[in-house]
C-alpha cells in the first residue's frame, strides 16, 4: 500500500517530487506526462547509477491516484541553479563545476539499456516537421553517422539538475538520457543555457542574464581545457539539430527557432562562396 505524500520538495514540468517517508522521496507525473516515462526514466538513471553516475538509487515503482510513480533515495541538497542565483559571483565556478560533471558521465562505459539518441533526434525532428513546419524535417538529412564510441548522454542536463549534495553534485531528470555522441549532448546542455534577449530559460529563473552568459563561457571553457575537442562547426551543426528536436518538446520556440535559422543562413552563405 502506498504511504501518503509529505511536503513538497520540488515542481517540475513534468513531475512533482514529494517526501515519501523517511529517506525517500516520490516522483509523481504530472497528467500530460505519459506514464510509460516515470517507468523509463526510472530505467535509464539506474542503468547509469549502476556504470557509475552519480544519481539516485531508485527504490521502486508504486501507484499514486492510479498512476506510476517512481520512490528514489532523498538526496539533500540545493540545485546548482539556486547557488548561480544566490551567489551569482560564483558563476564562473559553477559552470567549470557544470562541465565536470557531465565529463564525468562521458568517462563512464554507455550501458546498451540506454536508447540511441540518434534514434530519439530523429524521432523529435520528425515529430517538429510533422506539428510545427514540414521544412524542419531537412534537418533528418543533417544528422552526421555514428563516429566515436557511445557515452551516457543525460540529455537535458543543466544547473537544476544537478543537486549539491554532502556526497558531491548528483544528477536528476533522467528523462531524455541516451548512449550517443558527447558534443551532440554538450549542444544540447548549451541550448538548455540560452534565454532570449530579456530573460533566461523558464527551467533556470531569477538569475541575472550576464550571470548566466559567465557560466555558459566557462562551461564551455572547462570542456576545452579537460580535453573535450569543441570544434565550431561540429557544435554548431549539434546546436541546430538538437534545436529542432526541441521544438517538439512544447517550450518557447522562439530561440530554438533562431538557432536553427541561423544555422541555415550560415550553410546558405558558404554554399554561395564555394
Amino acid at each position: 500500500m502506498a504511504r501518503s505524500l509529505g511536503d513538497l520538495v520540488a515542481r517540475g514540468t513534468r513531475s512533482t517530487v514529494y517526501a515519501y517517508g523517511r529517506g525517500a522521496v516520490v516522483k509523481v507525473p504530472v497528467p500530460s506526462t505519459p506514464e510509460g516515462w516515470i517507468r523509463y526514466e526510472a530505467r535509464y538513471a539506474e542503468a547509469a547509477r549502476v556504470c557509475g553516475a552519480a544519481a539516485p538509487r531508485l527504490l521502486g515503482i508504486e501507484r499514486i491516484d492510479g498512476r506510476a510513480a517512481s520512490v528514489w533515495e532523498r538526496v539533500d541538497g540545493v540545485s546548482m541553479w539556486e547557488q548561480v542565483v544566490d551567489q551569482p559571483e560564483r558563476g564562473a565556478e559553477l559552470g567549470r563545476l557544470l562541465a565536470d560533471v557531465q565529463l564525468g558521465l562521458f568517462d563512464l562505459v554507455a550501458p546498451v539499456t540506454l536508447p540511441s539518441q540518434r534514434d530519439r533526434l530523429a524521432t523529435k525532428i520528425r515529430r517538429a516537421a510533422a506539428t510545427i513546419d514540414a521544412g524542419l524535417e531537412r534537418a533528418l538529412d543533417l544528422l552526421p553517422p555514428a563516429s566515436r564510441s557511445p557515452r551516457i548522454c543525460h540529455g537535458d542536463l543543466h544547473p537544476s539538475n544537478v543537486l549539491m549534495s554532502a556526497r558531491g553534485p548528483m544528477v536528476i531528470d533522467w528523462f531524455d538520457a541516451s548512449r550517443g555522441d558527447a558534443i551532440a549532448d554538450v549542444a544540447r546542455s548549451s541550448l538548455m543555457l540560452l534565454g532570449n534577449e530579456t530573460e533566461p530559460p523558464a527551467h533556470l529563473p531569477g538569475a541575472e542574464l550576464a550571470t548566466l552568459a559567465t557560466l555558459i563561457s566557462a562551461y564551455l571553457g572547462r570542456l576545452g581545457e579537460r580535453g573535450l575537442a569543441l570544434d565550431a562547426a561540429e557544435l554548431a551543426l549539434w546546436q541546430a539539430l538538437n534545436a529542432v528536436a526541441r521544438l517538439a518538446e512544447g517550450v518557447p520556440r522562439g530561440p530554438l527557432v533562431e538557432v536553427w535559422a541561423s544555422f541555415e543562413r550560415a550553410r546558405g552563405a558558404y554554399a554561395v562562396a564555394n
